[in-house]
């Protein structure tokens, strides 16, 4: 990489750490001039996201990979059962 190419990078990283820190104030500022039932409602979606919606995702997938797993023996089981009828 040529020394262009590494302030070119630098530069990307500030522009990034400085909209996420202006990211953070809007957010500090929302929530300083929010209500407490608006409040409230904020932290009951944030706990919904951050715990619910992962966890079913994760049983998704979870349940989708039993599901293959299975599907494959009884594929495999049907496929030995076809090869025995059709030798005989």
């Amino acid at each position: 990489m040529t020394r262009t190419d590494h302030r070119s990078f630098g530069a990307t990283l500030e522009d990034v750490a400085r909209d996420i820190v202006d990211a953070c104030r809007r957010a500090v500022r929302a929530i300083a001039v929010m209500p407490w039932p608006a409040m409230l409602a904020c932290c009951i979606a944030l706990a919904f996201v951050i715990s619910v919606l992962p966890l079913a995702l994760f049983l998704f997938v979870l349940f989708m990979g039993i599901k293959v797993i299975v599907g494959a023996f009884v594929v495999d089981r049907r496929r030995t059962s076809r090869e025995q009828f059709g030798e005989k």
